[in-house]
């Protein structure tokens, strides 16, 4: 992705008018280069948990929540961008810099910077935003592609249902594998549908197959998608158990990732999948991307 610094957005700067109108009304120049893809940051929602003045309401903010994601964008900025930016969350209620990890639809990973309200400015859990301020939310996230229903759910005080509910297993978690038995409870394993998904698949030698990212896109594996009931609960237990890193820690053997998957029917549904962590160096490829032609 280059070396350039890379900028999550996920509140008003992604209104690019908006931000735009604010840079000419105060004499910054536009900080943003170029946009590098829509984003995720896991285990995180959006609230509205802190009164500004200056926007006459409640302010996005962000908070850790297992198993919840909130939508973004990455960014180039362009040299001087970061002044801009940070004037800008100065005005609008002291807004800190946070170093984070963005998940991409194919699975990849992006070291990233995001803004987040210093906690000394945290006054209460909700406030309601400004309708006008909201629009310009709701703008932002439409002009990426993104659905405003969680925004509109969280800005009335309800709390959100998680985006991504699906979960997608290619090895031993799949129907008639020997570790099927505890996606029972967490999934509705009545509802399993065959899916794919953009990966390289390799064969561990240890009982188990490991995901990668395909750079080229063309990779396709091969598995199985399940709806998740509360998926909080399930990562409590599942990222323990299949020894996955929490976003920002190191030296575990697999990730949870995000990826794109597509049904045996064709339809498009984003989840989350276990990916390898670790190098896969010496590990045979598995062409066919199903794990269920070597597995015995």
């Amino acid at each position: 992705m280059g070396s350039d610094p890379l900028y999550f957005a996920y509140g008003q700067n992604l209104n690019e008018a908006d931000l735009r109108s604010w840079c000419q009304n105060r004499g910054y120049l536009y900080p943003l280069k170029e946009k590098v893809a829509n984003a995720y940051l896991p285990d995180t929602r959006i609230v509205f948990n802190c009164f500004s003045p200056h926007l006459r309401g409640g302010a996005l903010n962000i908070t850790y929540h297992l198993g919840h994601v909130t939508p973004g964008v990455l960014f180039r900025v362009n040299t001087g961008g970061w002044e801009t930016l940070d004037a800008k969350g100065e005005e609008e209620n002291m807004y800190k810099h946070l170093n984070i990890i963005a998940l991409t639809e194919d699975g990849c990973e992006h070291v990233a910077t995001a803004y987040q309200i210093r906690t000394d400015k945290k006054k209460g859990d909700f406030f309601t935003p400004d309708r006008a301020y909201l629009q310009t939310l709701r703008e932002g996230l439409k002009s990426h592609g993104f659905d405003d229903y969680i925004l509109n759910t969280v800005a009335a005080g309800e709390e959100p249902p998680y985006l991504i509910a699906h979960l997608f297993v290619y090895g031993t978690l799949m129907r008639d594998e020997p570790r099927h038995p505890l996606l029972t409870k967490w999934a509705d394993t009545s509802r399993r549908r065959e899916a794919e998904a953009p990966g390289i698949l390799y064969d561990s030698g240890k009982g188990f197959p490991c995901m990668v990212p395909d750079v080229t896109g063309r990779g396709r594996v091969k598995g199985e998608i399940y709806p998740i009931r509360d998926p909080k609960k399930a990562f409590e237990t599942l990222d323990i158990y299949e020894t996955a890193r929490r976003y920002r820690e190191t030296e575990t053997f697999l990730r949870r990732a995000i990826v794109r998957t597509v049904t045996k029917e064709g339809e498009s549904l984003l989840a989350w999948a276990y990916f390898a962590e670790s190098s896969v160096d010496g590990m045979a490829q598995i062409t066919s991307g199903d794990w269920r032609r070597v597995s015995p």
